[in-house]
């Protein structure tokens, strides 16, 4: 099973063993509690636990997970993350992806079609989300990840068509 990184523990919050999260995306707040999930360094580490509850407060989320019962304990796992399978991710609407699904996809040119380079990493920017791409010869490039700027994205064949005009001052 695929295990996809869902929030990563920040710090104990309180006495009880309770763990301020950063969410990545909506999934964890989707879970009904008690919720299956997996806690560790990678996904390949990863070990199954509880999540008991669930907070959203204004800092934040905050979980409770099942044998974490104090402070020490909730410090004592922070900078793990945790998973779920790909199973439990919502479904997205047509033309949306999960930035993992972009990764290793190969970039091409929209007017020649040629190699422009590979999906190192998607990451959210502060107004967009972007691509970042590794070039044949070793460079690294920012694509944004909008509609204007890729014009189609191939889920089967792996590929990402980006507009030229969003590239050319980039190469």
């Amino acid at each position: 099973m695929d295990l996809i990184a869902i929030a990563v523990i920040k710090r104990a919050v309180g006495l009880q063993g309770h763990c301020g999260v950063m969410a990545y995306g909506e999934t964890l707040g989707r879970l009904d509690t008690p919720a299956a999930v997996y806690i560790g360094e990678s996904d390949v580490r990863a070990k199954e636990v509880s999540i008991l509850r669930i907070e959203l407060r204004p800092q934040g989320y905050v979980v409770l997970l099942d044998g974490i019962n104090d402070r020490d304990a909730a410090e004592a796992i922070q900078g793990l993350s945790l998973y779920v399978g790909e199973d439990r991710l919502p479904k997205l609407a047509d033309g949306e992806d999960y930035h993992f699904h972009l990764k290793g996809m190969n970039v091409v040119s929209s007017s020649t079609g040629g190699p422009i380079g590979t999906v190192r990493d998607a990451v959210n920017l502060p107004s967009t989300d972007a691509l970042v791409v590794m070039s044949a010869d070793g460079h690294e490039i920012v694509i944004p990840y909008n509609n204007q700027a890729v014009v189609k994205v191939d889920k089967v064949g792996k590929v990402i068509t980006v507009d030229d005009s969003y590239i050319e001052e980039l190469l």
